[in-house]
């Protein structure tokens, strides 16, 4: 399932984590471990067990994931700093409210800050946020969140938070006002209670299992269920929640693959229950993807998107959202919605037909999608 460098990146990980001595295949290939580390985003957090003598060539990565770390966490403070000056409440979203649950928060690969406001404040933050010159990048096609930059660092503000068949919003808009600060190198935080948190970062599993689940998402839900979930809590508090948010199946089955592939040393017996198989081939996605689907070719992404959509709404279904959506005419002249599934298909062949030239591999796409379809339904995650 695994190849012998990527089970050395575990055990690297095993011993950073928990402290686990290593216990390396004979032969390992340092570079291509490196090289996977890179794809998951977790070389800083892989380096203190590299042996001594490849521990150089992951010195630079190191250093520039720290360096990025330090100026992201810079850069929320002055951030917070603005909001509270303004009356704007705001809570920090996954990045450094995962990090806080490692034992070496610095070594988490950071990629940019998100942050979420109430529904009620946010054009008001908005306006803050370009009056103090925040550089607007992208809404990203909705009105979910704004995309801003200010000295090289990416700033996601949020009025919402959850995908539309996954709505958790209102949970974490009740929990406004139980949110607590944390503090990571004398830079405090805001963040949500620590269930509301943990079913955050459960979803970001979810959110990314499609496109591309990382070894990063998965240690954050770890060293999340390692500080907060015990058999006692998840009984009492969080399986209740993840039950209602459609993510509890994820939750076991997550949770028994990191006690058996990533060292998760805890004596809990609610993920037992979990199918070892489903474990399995999840970990085998997620080192076949790399972190946001890094791994994954431009050529195969789009035939299995399309085989997994199709599949989970209809093809007709499918066809003509995606065409209404595509079409721009479809949606000023209402009586041509009704050829929108036609107009897609045809923009498909055309794609389709260029992509042959790009030897695109359109099979292997349609069989990894039927597959990842399959095991998205063990999961409970087609809806």
């Amino acid at each position: 399932m695994i190849n012998g460098n990527q089970q050395t990146l575990l055990e690297l990980l095993k011993a950073s984590l928990f402290d686990i001595e290593p216990s390396f295949p004979e032969k390992v290939d340092w570079d291509a471990v490196l090289q996977e580390a890179k794809d998951q985003t977790v070389v800083a957090l892989a380096a203190p067990a590299v042996p001594d003598s490849e521990s150089v060539k992951w010195q630079v990565p190191v250093a520039q994931n720290t360096a990025t770390f330090l100026n992201l966490l810079n850069e929320q403070t002055k951030l917070i700093r603005l909001f509270d000056a303004a009356g704007i409440p705001l809570v920090i979203l996954k990045g450094f409210a995962a990090a806080m649950y490692y034992p070496a928060p610095l070594r988490r690969s950071m990629g940019d800050v998100d942050f979420l406001v109430p529904p009620e404040h946010f054009e008001k933050a908005r306006v803050l946020m370009e009056e103090n010159d925040y550089l607007f990048r992208s809404n990203h096609g909705t009105d979910r969140d704004y995309s801003y930059t200010k000295r090289g660092v990416v700033l996601e503000l949020h009025h919402r938070y959850s995908d539309e068949k996954w709505d958790i919003d209102p949970l974490i808009l009740e929990s406004f006002p139980d949110i607590t600060t944390r503090e990571l190198f004398r830079h405090r935080f805001p963040v949500l209670p620590e269930m509301i948190n943990g079913l955050i970062l459960l979803d970001h599993v979810r959110h990314h299992l499609q496109g591309g689940l990382g070894i990063r998402q998965i240690i954050d839900w770890m060293m999340f269920v390692h500080a907060n979930l015990n058999d006692e809590n998840w009984k009492n508090s969080f399986s209740l929640l993840a039950r209602n948010a459609g993510l509890e199946t994820l939750a076991v089955t997550m949770t028994s693959m990191c006690k058996r592939f990533f060292g998760l040393p805890d004596p809990i017996t609610w993920c037992d229950t979990a199918d070892e198989s489903t474990a399995r081939e999840l970990l085998g996605i997620v080192f076949d993807y790399g972190n946001f689907g890094s791994k994954m070719t431009e050529e195969i992404h789009p035939s299995e998107y399309i085989t997994i959509s199709a599949r989970r709404m209809g093809l007709y279904r499918y066809l003509q959202t995606r065409g209404e959506q595509n079409w721009e005419n479809s949606r000023k002249h209402p009586f041509l919605r009704h050829f929108a599934w036609l107009y897609q298909i045809f923009r498909y062949i055309k794609r389709g037909t260029s992509a042959l030239f790009r030897g695109e591999k359109i099979a292997q796409g349609m069989s990894s999608g039927t597959e990842k379809f399959d095991l998205l339904e063990r999961l409970g995650l087609n809806r």
